[in-house]
């Protein structure tokens, strides 16, 4: 049987107001976001979790694929790029954003596809399709809701022809249809220790997600345009993203993903830890357990949000263009501060040890130089008098 799909990127489906719906239940109002962008949006070992989505369900031979999109996100550098995945893409104001899922589904209807998945593009989730269509014919009901041992996932198995599925209110029931058990992989990505375990999964092979790149050994992969200096060290498993650079003495280990445009500095460590593009990190450093977007980190075992206003230690690569997704809300135990190095280091040593901390012009050395690398190591030992 021909299944369509029917994605919804934006912050709300079932939007009426008052209402006790089941959509508003299992399609969240306000999707994750991060950083001021969707969680879809974001870079997952060398693609945006959205073409992640998309790839999945064309592994499952899920077509056509409609994509529904707030005209807030339509501009964004990840949606305009998605043309070569053949999806068929709709911009609409936010507010109409239920009544184009509905066309989208008599769209689907139009194709030859008796039923559809709608899903919100805020989880990522592997679905059993022939169970699901098992279940969902096995009910007789039109809506069936997909959800984990952990709540909804925002995914629906829809009848074509029910063109009022994301309003199951209005039936005559006033009873919660069955509910289909997801037993497969999922990811709700509703928290940053959510976002780094769906990285930790691909990489161990626990999702059917792959790196992007050459894997030059097993469970290394490295993007063919990245460049890594002879004395770096990696650990599998691990990623590393296009136009990436490491320096000298960097050991990147156990569960990193550093995304495209990074730099990371001489001599720093970084273990189990997602960088995000156009992120610079500097020289000396020991980042674990974190999510680093430019000047911005993360502990996801503390759940603390840092803003790092010393270029020197966390910074971005480039100016980028103005994202036009919404500002994300302030999370608790979000610490902003124009804090100097040597007190950021004694506030959060999970993200700087104690030890000296070298700054990228001391450290930063000429690759055709001989010398280079002892100078380097004469500077560590000497360390930095502001350190003490």
């Amino acid at each position: 049987m021909q299944v369509g799909a029917v994605l919804v990127l934006g912050d709300c489906i079932g939007n009426d107001v008052g209402l006790q719906s089941f959509a508003g239940k299992y399609f969240p109002r306000a999707m994750p976001s991060f950083f001021g962008a969707p969680a879809a949006m974001l870079d997952l070992l060398g693609e945006p979790i959205l073409y992640r989505i998309i790839e999945n369900l064309q592994r499952l031979g899920i077509g056509p694929i409609f994509l529904v999109a707030d005209d807030a996100l339509a501009n964004h550098a990840v949606v305009s790029a998605i043309s070569h995945y053949r999806v068929h893409v709709q911009s609409v104001p936010g507010e109409r954003l239920l009544a184009a899922a509905e066309e989208a589904l008599a769209s689907c209807r139009e194709s030859g596809a008796r039923t559809a998945l709608v899903m919100q593009a805020s989880a990522y989730v592997e679905l059993d399709v022939d169970e699901l269509l098992t279940f969902h014919g096995a009910t007789g009901q039109a809506v069936t809701f997909v959800r984990d041992h952990y709540g909804p996932l925002g995914v629906a198995m829809v009848d074509s022809e029910f063109r009022e599925a994301l309003l199951p209110e209005r039936r005559t029931s006033q009873s919660p249809p069955p509910e289909y058990l997801h037993r497969q992989y999922a990811n709700h990505l509703s928290t940053f220790l959510e976002l780094r375990r769906l990285a930790q999964d691909a990489l161990l092979q626990r999702c059917t997600i792959r790196p992007n790149g050459s894997e030059l050994r097993p469970g290394v992969w490295v993007a063919p345009s990245a460049r890594l200096h002879p004395r770096v060290r990696i650990v599998n498993p691990c990623f590393i993203g296009a136009h990436t650079r490491l320096w000298s003495g960097v050991v990147i280990t156990r569960g990193t993903n550093i995304e495209h445009h990074c730099e990371v500095d001489c001599g720093t460590v970084v273990e189990n830890t997602t960088i995000l593009p156009h992120t610079y990190l500097g020289s000396g450093l020991d980042i674990a357990h974190s999510i680093v977007n430019r000047n911005t980190m993360v502990d996801v075992r503390r759940a603390i949000e840092v803003e790092i206003d010393d270029y020197s230690l966390v910074s971005s690569t480039s100016h980028l263009p103005r994202s036009t997704a919404k500002p994300a809300p302030m999370r608790p135990g979000r610490v902003t501060a124009d804090l100097s190095r040597w007190k950021l280091r004694d506030a959060f040593s999970a993200f700087l040890p104690n030890r000296p901390v070298l700054s990228p012009a001391s450290a930063r050395f000429s690759h055709d130089t001989a010398e280079a690398e002892p100078r380097l190591v004469k500077v560590a030992k000497a360390g930095d008098p502001r350190a003490a």
